[in-house]
């Protein structure tokens, strides 16, 4: 993948080159392998590239079509280039001494600002046309890339990452205050603003278009929330998913080096891990598989319902299949500041979890010492393959199909026999119950929403913002009511998710994160799935289950308790005390830190550090939510006013 930039001058002066510079070494780290930029007249763009795919290396950015009439960065990775060469009147033959970003600029010429509709992958782009003096700039409908941009009177840009915009003379990393205040209420991000005051987002799937001075922003691809599909038997949704699979994985495959993979305990990262060993053991190539284990002997509290150590479950999938080399990553020895600083300067932004900065990070390290450059993932499973259809038994209390509901509930009681009639009942009426009832009932049983138990937000900053006001404003329910329409809820969740500077930061390790999960097309072909065929025969997450039947071991498809990454992140985080106590007084000295973070119950926190009760929600909540979060939101806060300390 690359980084792209570009400047537009608006007022007609030839482009800054100098600035141009800037911003190319800034964004080098995100793209080792080649850097090249072009300028003419008052329009100047770049590229940085780090080479994942054998295409790669006929990459030649910028791309300048021969009339002149319009210049192009792409970055990204094309997973339909037949179906574009078909489209375009290319030959297998044209393809293949094609770089993705060449195919793109071909796609550009021939439907212009259109053009992201017809293309599937990760990607951003921007096209710049200079006789129209017209720029549009797209990202991949999911966002799996991201794309910034800034406006003034007199100059327009662009760039993969913040960094790279603050190269522009004049512009500071000024922070929007509404946004971090969302960030720090773990409210999702909503519109095109990012944590910058003066710094935009290309919002996933849409398209921004400069012309004339003016900007517009539309977006091009929503999934339906109305479309749902009706094969002719359960075996055929089996079938269907798992072709789509088949395609998705295949296309994240297509890398130079050795594939790896993330094999966690669960069903995504297993039936991915699961699809690319069959794959590759078709071409005779080997997969590296790594789980992230607790540290040698730990055998601390977890939370009901979880287990800490994911090891032997991944290790019995990676054992069905000879190609695959299981690697488990230890990190005991490291705390969740060890890389704080480094991942904030690389996201722009304060990480959000930071307990798996380690183990993620000593993975990366790991497969990029071992060549592999595709590192895959499921991040995005929950609202594709693996989503597990509970909220289909509140569609039949609704509907008033009583007899279907009974069999549901005999079916479940099979398979779980501990569950209990109240419980089935919540399950189902939870999602039909009015908000402000639900809020009573919780409230009851002593869950009422508190943003102080979990966040280190300021008492002041909330109370200006007004936090309940404005999660109703983007609507977001900061109870967490079931929603009683699941594909309209997945899609709004995805809508508000975007993990694009995450899978860039990724590349300055030499690797590039790729999720079979978050592919298109199986996502809009799970999106249509009835929720009937999600919940079946007594069991959540069905249609996979079924898929997978003869593929994975008992130890994953039966399941009783689910994975916790970082079991072991409070005896890291206590052995850090003394450098956690050190963060905080710098942030006590620091002008505006104050502005945003309620210092003084941090302080309180660590004062209060317990001796047990890790498993209890609360605590976790209090500890890894509100004390690192906030941690890590003030070193954002310090990296975006490093020039005033």
């Amino acid at each position: 993948m690359s980084a792209i930039a570009g400047l537009v001058q608006l007022d007609g002066q030839s482009v800054d080159r100098d600035t141009l510079y800037r911003m190319q070494v800034l964004l080098t780290p995100y793209g080792r392998d080649a850097q090249h930029n072009w300028h003419k007249g008052n329009g100047g763009l770049l590229r940085t590239l780090l080479r994942t795919t054998p295409e790669d290396s006929l990459d030649r950015q910028p791309l300048i079509d021969t009339s002149n009439k319009m210049a192009m960065v792409f970055e990204g990775r094309l997973d339909n280039r037949d179906e574009l060469a078909e489209a375009l009147g290319l030959s297998i033959a044209d393809t293949r001494l094609m770089a993705d970003s060449d195919l793109a600029l071909r796609a550009c010429l021939h439907w212009d600002s259109d053009t992201p509709k017809h293309l599937l992958g990760d990607f951003a782009l921007a096209c710049w046309q200079p006789e129209k003096n017209r720029l549009w700039l797209a990202r991949d409908p999911l966002g799996m890339r991201p794309l910034f941009w800034y406006k003034r009177d007199d100059l327009f840009g662009f760039a993969t990452m913040p960094k790279a915009l603050f190269a522009i003379p004049g512009l500071t990393k000024a922070i929007c205050e509404e946004q971090l205040h969302d960030y720090l209420c773990m409210l999702p991000m909503t519109g095109p603003a990012s944590l910058f005051k003066e710094v935009y987002r290309v919002e996933p799937g849409h398209v921004v278009t400069l012309a004339d001075g003016e900007i517009t922003s539309h977006r091009y691809h929503c999934f339906d929330p109305h479309h749902e599909i009706h094969l002719d038997s359960d075996e055929a949704y089996v079938e269907a998913l798992r072709e789509h699979l088949d395609r998705a994985v295949a296309s994240r495959l297509r890398a130079v080096g050795p594939i790896a993979t993330h094999l966690s305990s669960g069903m995504d990262s297993t039936t991915v891990t699961a699809f690319a060993a069959q794959q590759l053991s078709k071409r005779q190539q080997p997969l590296i598989a790594y789980t992230a284990v607790p540290r040698k002997g730990f055998n601390g509290p977890v939370p009901t319902g979880r287990h800490a150590n994911e090891g032997p479950a991944a290790r019995a999938v990676a054992d069905r299949f000879d190609n695959v080399e299981h690697v488990l990553i230890h990190t005991e020895g490291t705390s969740p500041l060890d890389h704080l600083h480094a991942m904030t300067e690389e996201l722009d932004r304060a990480p959000l979890n930071i307990c798996n900065m380690a183990w993620a990070a000593a993975i990366r390290e790991d497969a990029a010492r071992r060549g592999a450059k595709a590192l895959l993932c499921a991040n995005m499973g929950n609202f594709s393959i693996s989503y597990d259809g509970l909220p289909h038994l509140a569609s039949l209390l609704r509907s008033g199909r009583w007899a279907t509901l009974w069999h549901a509930y005999k079916d479940l009681k099979r398979r779980h026999p501990t569950m209990t009639w109240r419980q089935m009942v919540k399950v189902c009426a939870a999602p039909l119950i009015p908000r402000s009832l639900w809020q009573a009932f919780e409230k009851s049983r002593g869950r009422a929403w508190v943003l102080s138990g979990y966040s280190a937000i300021s008492p002041e900053l909330s109370r200006r913002i007004n936090t309940r006001k404005r999660a109703k404003d983007i609507k977001f329910d900061l109870t967490y009511q079931p929603s009683s329409n699941s594909r309209q809820f997945r899609i709004n969740t995805l809508f508000l998710t975007d993990t694009g500077e995450y899978n860039a930061a990724a590349n300055i390790d030499g690797v590039e994160y790729r999720d079979p999960a978050a592919d298109v097309r199986l996502m809009e072909f799970c999106l249509a799935v009835p929720d009937s065929q999600y919940l079946g025969d007594g069991q959540l997450q069905w249609l996979l289950k079924r898929l997978m039947a003869d593929v994975l071991p008992p130890e994953i498809l039966h399941a009783k308790t689910r994975g916790l990454q970082a079991a072991d992140w409070y005896e890291q985080t206590e052995r850090a005390l003394p450098e956690l106590r050190a963060e905080l007084q710098r942030l006590k000295a620091h002008r505006s830190a104050g502005d945003f973070l309620d210092l003084d119950a941090l302080e309180h926190v660590l004062d209060e550090w317990p001796d047990s009760g890790w498993e209890n929600p609360e605590v976790e909540r209090c500890y890894r939510f509100k004390l690192l979060r906030g941690l890590s939101v003030g070193t954002f806060i310090r990296y975006a006013d490093e020039s005033n300390e």
